[in-house]
């Protein structure tokens, strides 16, 4: 009783910050440095959520996560990778495609073949290059990341990033979110700016990227709308490129769009 009771007269402990890890979802390509000629320069492309330890798997082995078709054929130098995508599915997809130009129904049309001088890594870039310039991939919030400088080819005219898609160098930095844990730092749905309606559920909710100065909040499906209605593709897209704010008229590309399209598609 004596213990209970000093335990009682302890001060509480304040309950901890939680975090939330972003989620992510990459398709990478790999040149293998291996000194036997017959790898050497060899490319893979592969899948993974967490790049910094995939790399570290494929350089170990098989028995240590690597792919049985890297195994042994290194080492392997992660080249670049392809992120921003809204799910696993969406990812998947999208390295099958890039593992197989000439059986995809997207790919295949453009006769994707290698040219004799151009290098194994050369012919993986140009093929991604034009996947990204290709439906439904054009119409996604992605980031292309080079991973090694090293290895960066310049874009032209003909080899081109679409514009609201990001460039960006160096190793992946995975984000988490905080969650707060005062019930004053959570902020009452307000109605939607487009359709004027209250939004009943918070998974239906998105808020402008300024809200703390715009204070907006929109349906997603309603949002996607007004985003395609400004660009003049509604009849043409799904999911829009680029948006602006209804209310404040704040421009965003990347994070608010992939909400969109993890809220509607």
């Amino acid at each position: 009783m004596l213990k209970l009771l000093h335990n009682l007269s302890e001060p509480l402990v304040p309950p901890k910050e939680t975090y939330v890890q972003d989620e992510f979802f990459g398709v990478y390509c790999l040149v293998s440095k291996s000194v036997e000629k017959v790898y050497k320069n060899r490319c893979y492309i592969g899948y993974t959520v967490d790049p910094n330890r995939r790399i570290r798997q494929h350089n170990s082995g098989r028995e240590h996560g690597g792919a049985k078709k890297t195994d042994s054929k290194g080492p392997w130098d992660m080249v670049c990778i392809v992120h921003g995508f809204p799910n696993a599915i969406s990812a998947l997809q999208f390295e099958w495609a890039w593992q197989n130009p000439d059986k995809s129904k997207r790919l295949k049309r453009r006769y994707m073949q290698k040219d004799r001088k151009e290098t194994p890594f050369a012919f993986r870039f140009r093929i991604v290059i034009q996947m990204l310039n290709t439906r439904p991939w054009r119409e996604l919030a992605l980031t292309f990341r080079w991973l090694m400088k090293e290895y960066e080819i310049p874009f032209n005219h003909s080899l081109s990033l679409p514009p609201h898609m990001k460039l960006a160098y160096g190793k992946v930095q995975k984000s988490s979110v905080l969650i707060p844990i005062e019930l004053n730092a959570y902020t009452t749905i307000k109605n939607c700016e487009v359709c004027k309606s209250s939004i009943p559920q918070i998974i239906q909710a998105l808020r402008c990227p300024a809200f703390e100065v715009c204070g907006a909040h929109f349906h997603a499906p309603c949002l996607a709308e007004r985003c395609l209605e400004s660009e003049g593709h509604l009849e043409e897209k799904v999911f829009p490129v680029s948006g602006r704010c209804p209310r404040c008229a704040v421009d965003f590309y990347g994070e608010m769009l992939l909400e969109i399209l993890e809220h509607c598609f």
